[in-house]
């Protein structure tokens, strides 16, 4: 298992100065909206505590969070440029939790506009770029998080994910990122997208550091994370996500074999239902009206609702037909709706029956069908919607990289909908995977 980086440093002056240096030597990668001006003074102030009572186990680590996730005192823009003056007037609990934590919020993460794509781009901070491939996307939603942390401006950022906003970019960037299952009360004070699909989750370099950011945001002691022996565990590779990209392909099946040698029983199984979730519209078409006028409501100097945000034009063009539609859904409970939940409930029904009856400890299949090539939106299959739908927590890890070096994640959908067991069989992949 990978190394845990996120640990109190030594010298958190020094540590908040180096990763600043960092923001400031990489502004073509877009990944950052803005720098919390007091974050020297934070580091100063944990410093003259530093020998002294630790506030807890993040004391002086500095995070990115994205930007649709309320920090106090500093902007709250979802990359919106007719939100350009809000600013967020308390924390969202799961900042609260992680300054209590000891961590220092370093900077504002660039994101999808609204968080409405798998590409991170918006009218605050144009396209979020790979670091390792600046002609081609980050990912997103949250790739301004995925890009930050993978350029070593902070070992790690909190993201959210509807549909696979932190697993995508985590996925082309080479990072671990946990979707947690759904939590409403977790998402206080953070800018909805979907009340019934919304999740805020880490996106790390390892799976001990994704363990660690999840217990704190959600309150729990945090714990080391033991990796499972992989011998005996029983995986179901979901074989019609795998995608027809050659490079990925190569990369995906050298894993799966990987996992064989140390132990893993891999377990080919059919899911009938994945063509509806494929072809599902998704709920947040119908739900995002209604949570985000609400939210408005709350930010003072914000537009009226999301009618203002249209008549003011600041925003995407782009997005000007999906705006428009998302407008005309008043009220949740509607027929489409309806479906949409009832889906969800046969999709975990699904799920729970083949595990049972496969024995299976997780599913796997490539986080994404194909690698990204460019800056534009790459479909990512619906690999992704299998959590978001059904609720169950994920997690992708990076398990190879192509012949040009860009990154595969794999993804594991728990069986049992939560995540402990999750991120001890992550971890055990994760050994797998690692060199020596």
């Amino acid at each position: 298992m990978k190394k845990q980086r996120l640990i109190p440093p030594a010298d958190c002056v020094a540590e908040i100065t180096r990763r600043l240096a960092t923001i400031d030597a990489n502004p073509q990668l877009n990944a950052i909206l803005g720098i919390n001006p007091n974050a020297l003074a934070e580091a100063a102030e944990r410093q003259r505590r530093r020998d002294g009572s630790l506030l807890g186990p993040l004391h002086g680590v500095p995070l990115i969070v994205k930007d649709n996730i309320a920090c106090a005192g500093l902007p709250l823009t979802l990359g919106c440029a007719a939100l350009a003056q809000l600013r967020a007037t308390t924390d969202a609990l799961v900042v609260r939790r992680l300054r209590q934590a000891g961590a220092i919020i370093l900077a504002r993460a660039n994101m999808s506009e609204f968080a409405f794509d798998v590409r991170s781009r918006s009218t605050l901070g144009g396209d979020v770029r790979h670091p390792q491939f600046p002609g081609i996307t980050a990912g997103g939603s949250s790739g301004g998080s995925a890009a930050a942390v993978a350029a070593g401006m902070a070992e790690g950022a909190l993201g959210t994910d509807t549909g696979g906003s932190i697993r995508i970019p985590c996925s082309y960037t080479g990072l671990v990122g946990l979707r947690p299952r759904v939590r409403r009360a977790q998402m206080q004070g953070i800018a909805p997208l979907s009340l019934s699909k919304d999740t805020v989750g880490p996106m790390v370099h390892s799976v001990q550091d994704a363990a660690l950011l999840h217990a704190i945001i959600h309150g729990q002691t945090p714990d080391t994370v033991q990796p499972l022996s992989l011998k005996g565990v029983r995986l179901g590779v979901i074989r019609a996500l795998e995608g027809r990209d050659p490079q990925q392909l190569a990369v995906w099946h050298d894993a799966i074999a990987t996992l064989r040698r140390h132990g893993a029983t891999i377990v080919e199984i059919d899911l009938p239902i994945l063509p509806e979730v494929a072809s599902a519209t998704c709920l947040s078409l119908y739900e995002f009206r209604v949570g985000f006028d609400v939210w408005l409501q709350q930010q003072p100097g914000a537009p009226a609702g999301l009618r203002g945000i249209i008549a003011s034009g600041q925003f995407l063009p782009e997005f000007m037909p999906l705006l428009t539609r998302m407008l005309a859904s008043e009220r949740l409970k509607t027929p489409e709706w309806f479906a949409g939940r009832q889906l969800r409930r046969r999709l975990q029904q699904a799920l729970g029956q083949i595990a049972e009856q496969g024995r299976l400890d997780g599913f796997l299949y490539p986080t994404v069908s194909r690698i990204a090539d460019s800056l534009e939106k790459m479909p990512p299959g619906c690999g992704p919607e299998l959590a978001a739908i059904s609720g169950f927590a994920a997690i992708t890890l990076p398990c190879g990289r192509t012949q040009t070096g860009f990154p595969v994640g794999l993804e594991i959908l728990s069986c049992a909908g939560e995540e402990s067991s999750l991120l001890a069989l992550a971890a055990a992949c994760e050994t797998a995977f690692s060199p020596g």
